[in-house]
């Protein structure tokens, strides 16, 4: 059987997840070894599968503390004092429960990122360029063709004016855009392409009113680059697997063409 190029989102992510019957998983194998894109794809989700594994399961495998399985015993074989005796447990397990979230989230970012999950904003943004950019069906969800409405769409939902820059200086067309999901807010997403099919992503997300600016900063990740900066309360990042000094000429042209929309606006 010959399957449809390129294949669906199901197929990959049964594919990956080992949810396919025998014969299916061997069509869907001989289709990713003939379309190097989907098997880009592939790749990609697995690497989120491994990294989600890594950071979740060992927390998954610890023991249930004695007290939740003492509790957990049949109501009619407790005494009147049990029930007291319980009475402090619960109490004390909803002050532990509150404690352990405030510290919990707290160390949340440590841990993930040492597991190889992305909650810096850069690292976010190469994770998600190299989901999107190998995308050949659906790599926006907002085409070029309706640019307004992409950029009325992306500033209802991040809450921030959004402007789409023009990089046909650098031989960059846009493609389209999308909302993608964040550690903490919404993030809006463009994408650029130019003639030989090579990609790069800008994507920005909002932060508190306050933040500290940060200048250029340049960092690597599964061979994407990324420069990130913070400009007015905003994180913005422009990521692709082109060499440094180029990505930094498109971060250069894209932060020049924001302070002049920004400063329209005021």
């Amino acid at each position: 059987m010959t399957l449809p190029a390129p294949l669906s989102e199901h197929d990959l992510h049964g594919w990956v997840d080992g949810q396919l019957d025998a014969t299916r998983a061997e069509e869907v194998a001989a289709a990713l070894r003939a379309s190097p894109d989907d098997a880009a794809r592939a790749a990609a989700y697995r690497t989120q599968n491994d990294a989600l594994r890594e950071a979740f399961d060992p927390w998954l495998a610890e023991p249930l503390p004695a007290a939740l399985v003492e509790a957990a015993t049949r109501p009619e074989a407790r005494t009147s004092a049990d029930w007291l005796r319980y009475g402090g447990w619960a109490a004390m397990l909803v002050v532990g429960i509150a404690l352990g979230s405030a510290l919990g989230w707290g160390l949340r970012d440590l841990t993930l990122q040492q597991s190889g999950v992305p909650t810096t904003f850069a690292r976010e943004a190469a994770f998600t360029h190299a989901l999107y950019a190998v995308d050949q069906r659906r790599p926006v969800e907002v085409a070029a063709g309706d640019e307004q409405s992409l950029v009325t769409w992306l500033t209802k939902r991040t809450g921030r004016h959004a402007f789409a820059p023009d990089l046909s200086s650098a031989g960059y067309h846009l493609v389209g855009g999308r909302l993608v999901a964040g550690n903490a807010k919404p993030t809006a997403l463009l994408m650029y392409e130019n003639a030989d099919k090579e990609r790069l992503t800008l994507q920005w997300r909002p932060l508190a009113p306050g933040t500290e600016e940060t200048a250029f900063r340049y960092d690597v990740e599964n061979g994407v680059g990324v420069f990130y900066w913070i400009e007015d309360a905003c994180t913005y990042a422009i990521s692709g697997t082109i060499d440094r000094a180029k990505l930094l000429a498109v971060a250069r042209l894209v932060y020049g063409q924001l302070v002049v929309a920004d400063a329209a606006l005021k």
